[in-house]
């Protein structure tokens, strides 16, 4: 059953946090008021949008205020858990298609927005918001844009004398340590960023071998996990840095923030970003994870503040809180200053449109691989 992050952890100050002014409406349940809400809101009194937020809630709710505080636009953010946070979401804007509830949509990864602007289920942002971000973090009919960005690592413990992994491709090799109860934690690859990273592993692998470049295919380095001893977590990305500190697993494939906050409660875990193709092969590096932002088509909100809040949200001062968070997310935008800590040299390239079709199926397929239950 997933599992949302612990909520008395010291770096997630929920009960702080809920005092703010930006208003939260989580789960199914309340769903159905967000009509009755934004009605309500729009006849009268601060300008209202509703957005789906696949973000950790902590950090969009410092966004979320400050965006309000900047644009006089108050935002309704509604929520889904943790492991299952994004497709969640995505499936709910899909439910809503004839009677859209929400403004925007916040994804935490790219995949989702791509599907949905294929379904027509997202109309375009404004010029203003697209036309100056960089090429490669945006969509090029103006459905999505790219931002803060989170990286794929490899969580180990050097204190438990675990060496560090500088090759996506080095988890498959024989020998590689073990932990207490197996080498290798990774989350439900249904899932989250682990299921756009498994796909974008086997395009990065298949173009590799159109190139006569070094690489295995995604089922040999599947089985090779598999072989080396792999547990698959329901519990997210956060549950693999945990079993790495825990001592169960070696190695835990995750995304840069999870190891960050584990960092910041004092927990002895550290970070690579390892490479997908060899060094000197460019675009061969780790895969980057931005958050995307787009509108929802036929939405219920004034045009005018929806685009204020997609605006505002891939603005300097957004990646900024962003960058300075727990989180530590990295900036893609053209006036970026701040430095998360962390630099992914030579990003992994591809074009998240070409794995948007074939994650599900590859998830699936990794899951039945490394012995769970599809």
């Amino acid at each position: 059953m997933p599992q949302e992050k612990n909520q008395t952890d010291p770096i997630h100050p929920r009960a702080i946090e809920r005092r703010r002014f930006v208003r939260t409406a989580v789960g199914v349940g309340a769903l159905g008021l967000l009509p009755a809400i934004s009605a309500c809101a729009r006849r009268g009194g601060s300008p209202r949008v509703v957005a789906y937020v696949s973000v950790d809630d902590v950090l969009a709710r410092e966004v979320l205020a400050a965006c309000t505080a900047a644009t006089g636009v108050e935002i309704d953010a509604v929520f889904d858990t943790e492991a299952s946070k994004t497709t969640g979401l995505e499936n709910r804007v899909r439910a809503e298609r004839d009677r859209p509830r929400a403004d925007l949509f916040w994804s935490s990864e790219g995949l989702a927005a791509v599907r949905l602007a294929k379904d027509g289920l997202l109309a375009q942002l404004p010029d203003s918001v697209w036309s100056s971000w960089p090429a490669s973090h945006r969509d090029d009919d103006r459905r999505w844009v790219g931002f803060a960005a989170r990286a794929r690592v490899i969580a180990y413990a050097p204190s438990r004398g675990t060496p560090p992994m500088s090759d996506w491709r080095d988890l498959a090799k024989p020998g590689i340590a073990k932990g207490s109860r197996a080498a290798i934690a990774i989350a439900d690859p249904r899932f989250g960023t682990t299921r756009g990273h498994l796909a974008a592993l086997e395009l990065a692998w298949q173009n590799a071998h159109k190139r006569d470049l070094d690489a295995p295919t995604l089922d040999e380095w599947l089985e090779g996990l598999r072989a080396n001893g792999t547990v698959v977590l329901t519990g997210g990305n956060a549950a693999t840095v945990e079993a790495v500190v825990s001592g169960e697993c070696a190695y835990g494939l995750t995304d840069t923030d999870d190891v960050f906050a584990a960092q910041a409660r004092g927990l002895a875990v550290e970070l690579t970003l390892p490479r997908t193709l060899n060094a000197g092969v460019a675009g061969g590096g780790t895969m980057l994870v931005p958050n995307t932002v787009s509108m929802v088509a036929g939405r219920p909100g004034p045009t005018q503040h929806v685009e204020r809040v997609a605006a505002w949200l891939i603005s300097p001062e957004s990646e900024a809180i962003q960058c300075r968070s727990p989180s530590r997310n990295l900036p893609i935008g053209p006036n970026a200053t701040c430095d998360p800590g962390f630099q992914a040299e030579d990003p992994l390239a591809f074009e998240v449109a070409d794995i948007a079709g074939t994650a599900d199926e590859t998830a699936v397929r990794a899951l039945r691989i490394l012995g769970g239950t599809a």
